[in-house]
């Protein structure tokens, strides 16, 4: 059975506790069909950790790390030091939220050399519950980006062993700026055996990610989910910019996801 999330920040316990409350409360109630990926910002304090635990007692918990834009980035080999201690906050999470896999972005920069640099942080992070995440070409902020094609993350875990995540609006983002076909792109991550699952709605001949609320693009979301996913796969629901009030959009997602997926 197919388990879904909302996507918490570790900031949230301090900008919107009830925002906090409201999501693992939804997903406590909805405990089989559920989970919550917590985005651990960078310089949260372990008491907020501690904290958001504390609150998500009885509900099942997986990390994802700070990105490029948050100052993590893989690629880079002047940032080594400052990546892995930004990295250990994820870690402490993991650790106490007891979660069986971190999502780590591959990095910043086109090129054999930014790919390696990865790689070789990645041996050094030494976590086998990191999932390395395929991206668009370019950031939000126009930085390029590696961990792109299937190759790329193939690569990756072949020199560090960590698991996958794939994201499928990365990957279609990827595959239009590439001038790849999609299709063929997204078989080819989907053959890489991903342990979890990003997706959300978008433009299909866009290289934008939007993070769209299900229903307002035009993202094939019933093929995505029912042809490129595994029965009981893990996939995190990346849907809306910005601190949303409430949870009434994330549940609208959630009915509209389980619905489509009882269609298949």
């Amino acid at each position: 059975m197919r388990k879904y999330s909302f996507k918490l920040f570790s900031n949230n316990v301090q900008n919107n506790p009830n925002l906090v409350t409201q999501g693992l409360d939804f997903v406590r109630k909805n405990a089989d069909r559920m989970f919550i990926e917590l985005m651990v910002v960078p310089q949260t304090p372990k008491e907020d950790i501690d904290t958001f635990a504390d609150w998500a007692k009885g509900v099942e918990v997986r990390i994802h790390a700070p990105h490029n834009v948050m100052g993590f980035d893989a690629g880079d080999k002047s940032k080594e030091k400052e990546n892995c201690q930004i990295l250990s906050s994820s870690q402490y999470a993991a650790d106490v939220l007891q979660a069986k896999t971190i999502v780590v972005h591959a990095g910043c920069g086109h090129g054999v050399e930014y790919l390696k640099e990865t790689a070789r942080q990645f041996k050094i992070f030494n976590d086998k519950r990191i999932v390395v995440e395929n991206l668009p070409l370019y950031a939000s902020d126009d930085a390029p980006l590696h961990g792109t094609t299937a190759e790329e993350i193939k690569y990756i875990q072949e020199q560090c062993g960590c698991g996958f995540c794939l994201d499928f609006s990365h990957a279609t983002c990827s595959a239009n700026a590439l001038n790849a076909d999609i299709e063929k792109h997204l078989s080819d991550f989907f053959a890489l055996k991903p342990d979890v699952y990003h997706i959300c709605d978008g433009d299909i001949k866009s290289v934008e990610d939007k993070h769209l609320h299900f229903g307002e693009g035009n993202y094939p979301l019933k093929h995505y989910l029912n042809d490129l996913t595994e029965k009981n796969a893990y996939i995190t629901m990346e849907t809306g910019y910005g601190l949303p009030e409430n949870i009434d959009a994330w549940v609208a997602d959630f009915n509209y996801i389980i619905n489509m997926e009882q269609g298949e």
